[in-house]
């Protein structure tokens, strides 16, 4: 009697905690709100969305807004596309609900946004965008003028072309150094030639071309066509010249 008793409980355990696992190890039903093409700042929403579930041993899938049904997809994966215009603006619950091929059911629990308009939208993507698009406008003029406003009342040292290498100028047809802040034009830094002030993308000189590009400065300064220690004069002249350029 003591043994059939014991077993007795035992079954009865069993019949309790097992069922009880097995629910405690099922998958979860989660819900999932991805952006096709719009905004999301948060829970804050507006545009073209897709509903989805994170399961496929579903028979179907329920798709809700504030309660109401909107969409019952029947093959994986589970999904559903709404755009925010076809609803009232302010908060909206989204939830689903799946079913097993035994008829079980599945719930995700809800999650509530806020549908905006479009002017709020653009408003604040605007307050993020902008900011970005000064700062880059800043750093872009900033590795222009200073180089220029450093470079000033230096002279060229041939040979010297420090970290970023030397390029050569494709009108004087002389070398100089690139600078390390200048705008990176993935083909090249944009530059100022000290030379003759014109401004181009200038690619990274082979030291070849930097060599050739120096033996033709040295006959240059040989024929007193060139005075790279005289940059007050050198700007001078360039001034004069710009004048009868078309």
């Amino acid at each position: 009697m003591k043994l059939r008793s014991v077993v007795l409980c035992l079954l009865a355990l069993a019949l309790i905690v097992v069922p009880a696992f097995a629910q405690a190890t099922e998958t979860p039903l989660l819900l999932h709100l991805s952006r096709d093409f719009g905004y999301g700042g948060g829970s804050r929403i507006q545009g073209l969305f897709t509903m989805s579930v994170d399961r496929e041993d579903l028979a179907r899938v329920e798709f809700l807004i504030d309660g109401q049904v909107v969409s019952t997809d029947t093959e994986a994966p589970f999904r559903y596309q709404f755009n925010t215009s076809a609803y009232s603006l302010g908060e909206h619950s989204l939830s689903a609900v799946g079913y097993g091929a035994a008829g079980q059911a599945f719930s995700a629990p809800a999650r509530t946004y806020t549908f905006v308009t479009a002017d709020e939208s653009w408003a604040a993507a605007g307050r993020i965008v902008i900011p970005i698009l000064g700062l880059a406008l800043f750093v872009a003029l900033a590795g222009t003028v200073l180089p220029a406003l450093m470079g000033r009342g230096k002279s060229f040292r041939r040979g010297e072309y420090g970290v970023e290498g030397g390029a050569v100028c494709a009108r004087c047809g002389f070398p100089y150094p690139r600078h390390v802040f200048t705008p990176n034009m993935l083909v090249g830094k944009l530059e100022r030639c000290p030379h003759c002030g014109k401004w181009a993308i200038a690619r990274r000189a082979t030291p070849a071309e930097l060599a050739a590009a120096e033996e033709r400065m040295l006959a240059d300064e040989s024929r007193g066509g060139l005075d790279t220690d005289d940059t007050a004069e050198r700007e001078r002249r360039m001034i004069d010249e710009s004048r009868f350029e078309e």
